[in-house]
């Protein structure tokens, strides 16, 4: 199923009209007509405003694959893509530059991502993937949310810091990571027994704490080892905030 064939299953699904989901989305409704033929496509933050509006499983817009081949080939992109973003902090690889960083035809990628937004999206759901797995089965047995952020997700993360690096400190693609991430932790915590009752607002609060935590860890330079960090989380969140050092 192409994202255009998608986008129109989402449409159906919800029995809206083109020029309802447009409205839902900000644009016209002669662009998600383009998006449902494959004339034209959505940019990586449409894609994850949708995810949130419509309440969507996070890779709801990957194009499903199956064959091994298929795979390596995406594998060997998306390790591109990577290297490209090491090489330059500012500008944006194109598919030309992935291409080229790879020895790899144009047609090859073009077969899996139409332009640099489709790739993006893609790139942040694989790398996401593995965390995501792991932390879901511990908010299934109902582990401590804190106790989950420092002794489950933080290694994972730790072992991710490379690349996640890369996505916190690039321009082009750190505020569409950090929009991932929220609605990412939001559909996973409000799961969670520890906030039944909870309001909006307070699970907001929580969710914009432990992204900013993660923010300032692994943008460093050299992010402080995994030890260290979860030391540091632990004396933060066992006092309270007019004992942190900065408000004396």
């Amino acid at each position: 199923m192409t994202l255009g064939k998608k986008i129109k299953f989402l449409r159906k699904s919800k029995n809206l009209a083109q020029r309802e989901l447009a409205k839902s989305l900000f644009v016209s409704y002669q662009l998600v007509s383009k998006w449902e033929r494959n004339i034209s496509y959505p940019t990586t933050e449409t894609i994850l405003y949708m995810i949130s509006v419509y309440h969507l499983p996070l890779d709801f817009f990957i194009i499903d694959t199956d064959i091994e081949a298929q795979i390596s080939e995406k594998e060997l992109i998306f390790i591109g893509f990577t290297e490209c973003m090491s090489h330059s902090e500012n500008d944006c690889p194109t598919i030309k530059g992935i291409a080229a960083m790879n020895n790899m035809a144009e047609y090859i990628i073009k077969k899996y991502f139409n332009n640099i937004h489709e790739l993006i999206y893609a790139y942040i759901v694989y790398i996401d993937e593995n965390i995501k797995m792991e932390i879901e089965e511990k908010v299934f047995i109902s582990k401590n949310i804190l106790k989950i952020f420092i002794e489950d997700m933080a290694p994972l993360l730790y072992h991710q810091r490379l690349e996640l690096k890369i996505l916190y400190t690039r321009p082009y693609i750190k505020n569409t990571w950090i929009n991932f991430i929220r609605v990412k932790y939001k559909n996973i915590l409000s799961k969670h027994k520890d906030f039944n009752g909870y309001s909006g607002i307070e699970l907001e609060y929580s969710i914009e704490l432990l992204t900013s935590f993660i923010s300032t860890w692994l943008r460093q330079p050299n992010p402080e080892n995994l030890e260290d960090f979860q030391i540091r989380i632990k004396k933060l969140t066992s006092t309270s905030i007019d004992q942190w050092p900065i408000f004396n």
